[in-house]
């Protein structure tokens, strides 16, 4: 079961999101470690404070790296120029 929910489903995809359209020539990689690192290490942190969220043996490093790739695929699907068309 994930964490937080509603970071998961509304607040996370929202903050890619924004990530994504300012400065969208930016390199993808910075704007990803910037994203992990505020979402690890900000956000986790406010959540936990006020008890919405309990890590049991969890560690805020250990999102690092989960929040980084999140990143990096919604860049990549962002910049996924076509789809295929679907067989019938």
């Amino acid at each position: 079961m994930p964490s937080y929910i509603p970071w998961d489903i509304t607040l996370m995809p929202v903050t890619v999101m924004f990530f994504l359209q300012i400065k969208p020539n930016f390199s993808p990689l910075i704007k990803a470690i910037l994203f992990a690192l505020i979402s690890s290490f900000v956000a986790e942190p406010i959540i936990a404070w006020l008890d919405l969220y309990i890590p049991i043996k969890w560690e805020y490093i250990y999102s690092f790296p989960i929040q980084l790739v999140i990143y990096l695929l919604a860049h990549a699907l962002s910049k996924h120029q076509a789809f295929a068309p679907l067989d019938r």
